[in-house]
């Protein structure tokens, strides 16, 4: 990935060799993931899941497979290995709550499509007009939108797709769907399961060919431990990928997240009467601890908002481990967070992280997705907040961060964070826009920005690249 012959080359490229160099490494990356070979079983028990199959099937055999995620939910026993087809697309979600299941592909074709939109959404009977102009409304109940996504091409790598624009209650003087007043806003009430879209060009339901909603909850949610997901595509939902709490062995692998995210975070109305307007949506995420958590040859795109995080919040009660996590060679595009880690200092509990090791990615484009309008001035690429004290062995290094609206890199004032070692890693940015926000101060991304790298985060042999910012925005 981020080889010294690499580095070294990259500072002596003009800005258009770069992101031309940049371009390249990001399709290797990107060839590498769509390319993987189907995971081989062992000796476990195989379930096999096609869009032909049908559930009365018992799913053992390449000739007997079932059809639906809720049949594979139902028939799953832990240890067992789940095969979706290649080619084929399945809706819904599953919970992650049996020990030792491996979820990956078989056949030939495009990576099997875990779609948590369930439906399409296209259709004149789906919507009525209420009593504003121009506003529809979803005869079906939707539990907490947090993306509407117009005609995906269900193309590796298009990332300028039309979406649906969300507005929070509480938020901007925003209330309810009276005040939609542009093309494609989309407002989700929390209390009665509403869904509102503006269409300027009528009936969305005759407008679109597809339309497709990520809503509430997880693709795979569940704690269960020695998981493994490989050579999957995981898209349309409105809270994470694959999200768990404190587990045991969980690996990703050579799989594709893409438009995902975007859901309110906890109930739309507080205690005190005010409206909760934080959104949410990771494409890996771990909130708790873990004892061994590999992501690595994995694809992230338009993501709200974290590609990939192991974290744990000084707010939230009891202790928490993070021991052997390993983040190595995911390409992360168009997100807002494309690393983010923490695990907060909280009195009374223990916090402890050790034996990190993040190597080989690239983090590009940070700030420019779908997730970002209205926060991109502090969009960061690399990111860890609230580190507790308790930090060992946290190496990052041979990364490429390159490009953000925010900050490359953000790290909280402690001694913790002060722990972490960077070494030999690619920095882009156009000069005079953000380095990173540091123990507590902003640095600007100029002619001393080696130097900053090397006195801030001890990289001793970082490779600086001044690039002007693209004029792109999704």
């Amino acid at each position: 990935m981020a080889t010294k012959k690499f580095m070294a080359e990259l500072e002596k490229m003009t800005p258009a060799e770069v992101k031309r160099a940049l371009d390249l490494k990001a399709q290797e990356m990107k060839d590498s993931v769509i390319f993987t070979p189907n995971y081989q079983p062992k000796s476990e028990r195989v379930i096999y899941v096609s869009n032909s199959g049908c559930d009365c099937n018992d799913g053992l055999s390449v000739e007997k497979p079932i059809a639906t995620l809720k049949k594979v939910y139902e028939i799953t026993q832990p240890g067992d290995t789940v095969l979706f087809k290649r080619g084929d697309h399945f809706r819904g979600t599953i919970t992650v709550d049996k020990d030792g299941v491996t979820y990956a592909s078989y056949g030939e074709g495009i990576k099997p499509i875990i779609d948590s939109s369930k439906k399409n959404y296209a259709g004149a009977d789906m919507w009525e007009p209420t009593d504003v102009e121009n506003v529809y409304v979803l005869k079906e109940e939707i539990d907490n939108p947090g993306l509407l996504h117009f005609d995906p091409s269900y193309t590796y790598g298009v990332y300028n797709e039309l979406y649906g624009h969300m507005k929070l209650r509480g938020a901007g003087g925003f209330m309810n769907y009276d005040q939609l007043s542009s093309d494609l806003e989309f407002f989700g009430d929390r209390e009665t399961n509403k869904l509102y879209l503006y269409s300027d060009k009528g009936n969305p339901g005759e407008r679109f060919l597809d339309i497709e909603i990520g809503a509430g909850g997880s693709t795979f949610g569940g704690s269960a431990h020695n998981v493994t997901f490989d050579g999957l595509w995981i898209m349309h939902t409105g809270c994470h990928g694959i999200g768990s709490g404190t587990t045991v062995n969980r690996t990703v692998r050579n799989c594709i997240f893409s438009w995902l995210g975007g859901s309110m975070l906890g109930g739309a109305k507080r205690g005190d009467g005010s409206y909760n307007t934080t959104r949410f949506g990771n494409a890996v995420e771990i909130y708790g601890g873990c004892e061994g958590y590999t992501v690595e040859n994995n694809w992230m795109y338009q993501i709200y908002d974290t590609a990939i995080t192991h974290q744990y919040g000084h707010y939230s009660e009891g202790d928490c481990i993070q021991h052997d996590v390993l983040y190595r060679n995911n390409l992360m595009e168009y997100c807002f967070w494309s690393i983010e880690f923490y695990d907060g200092e909280r009195e009374g509990t223990t916090r402890e992280v050790k034996n990190v090791y993040m190597t080989g990615n690239f983090a590009y484009m940070g700030g420019y997705g779908w997730g970002c309008k209205g926060r991109e001035a502090w969009a960061p690429l690399w990111c860890g907040s609230h580190v507790c004290n308790n930090l060992s062995n946290f190496v990052t290094e041979n990364n490429i961060f390159a490009i953000c609206t925010g900050y490359l890199v953000r790290l909280e004032d402690n001694p913790g964070a002060r722990n972490i070692v960077c070494r030999n890693n690619v920095y882009v940015q156009e000069k005079g826009k953000k380095l990173g926000h540091l123990y507590g101060k902003e640095y600007i991304y100029d002619d001393n920005a080696k130097e900053s790298f090397k006195q801030l985060l001890h990289d001793e042999e970082s490779t600086v690249v001044y690039m002007p910012a693209p004029e792109i925005r999704f």
